[in-house]
């Protein structure tokens, strides 16, 4: 399908990055130790910051189909990191994600709430098969699990974007699952054993999920560690 082989090549672009360095340093996983309290960090158990979202996403949970092979795949990396400091999603709070409504900084007016409802009452979406297919190590520590829609996430997106004028201008292009983040510097036979890894896990076929709804999330700190399910949008089987 067209769609996903767009989506290969924006993964890629994004993922063969981490080939061309010789470490993770400090500055480059800035933005991931960002997103964890500095008294966590320095305790080595890394919790994520308190946020105010709304975004819609499916998940929360995933089939024991999908969660066991990525939990064996975090393991496996696990080896490779052993004690370096890593923040890995728990298993019931992994997603995949439509669109957000509104970042920690975005302004937020409570009538949206009920627009955003509104607006996907009226909407017929149909089921579909998320295919998890390989991992990807970015820049900045960041590690996914590359989603495969065959368009169904990013015309969900392009539709609520399209029709509720005040979602944000910044979102996903994708459908990937985050799974967690390197939080200290990499390098030398470390960093050469890890690349060499995420290599051999780049194009693994790792599964497949039923896509049957989405659900609308109040998210009060980062990855769904703290959160509400505000509505839930069941799709047609």
């Amino acid at each position: 399908m067209s769609l996903d082989r767009d989506l290969a090549k924006s993964y890629n672009l994004v993922g063969d990055k981490i080939f061309e360095l010789n470490s993770l340093s400090q500055k480059s996983i800035e933005s991931s130790v960002n997103l964890f309290t500095p008294g966590s960090l320095k305790k080595k158990t890394p919790q994520p910051i308190d946020v105010e979202v709304y975004t819609l996403v499916s998940g929360l949970p995933f089939s024991k189909n999908l969660i066991l092979p990525l939990s064996k795949l975090k393991n496996e990396l696990n080896k490779i990191l052993k004690d370096l400091t890593c923040y890995w999603v728990r298993p019931e709070n992994l997603a995949i994600e439509y669109c957000v409504f509104k970042w920690p900084n975005d302004p937020w007016k409570k009538k949206w709430l009920s627009e955003i409802k509104s607006f996907f009452n009226f909407k017929e979406y149909h089921s579909f098969d998320l295919i998890i297919s390989g991992i990807q190590l970015h820049t900045d520590g960041c590690i996914i699990a590359k989603g495969y829609d065959g368009g169904f996430v990013r015309n969900i997106r392009l539709d609520a974007t399209s029709n509720l004028e005040f979602i944000p201008n910044k979102q996903s292009n994708w459908a990937h699952i985050p799974l967690g983040r390197i939080l200290e510097p990499i390098s030398g036979q470390v960093f050469e054993r890890l690349k060499k890894n995420i290599t051999k896990l780049s194009n693994l076929n790792i599964g497949k999920e039923k896509i049957t709804n989405a659900k609308l999330i109040y998210e009060t700190r980062w990855y769904m560690e703290k959160k509400k399910v505000l509505y839930t949008k069941n799709f047609k089987i």
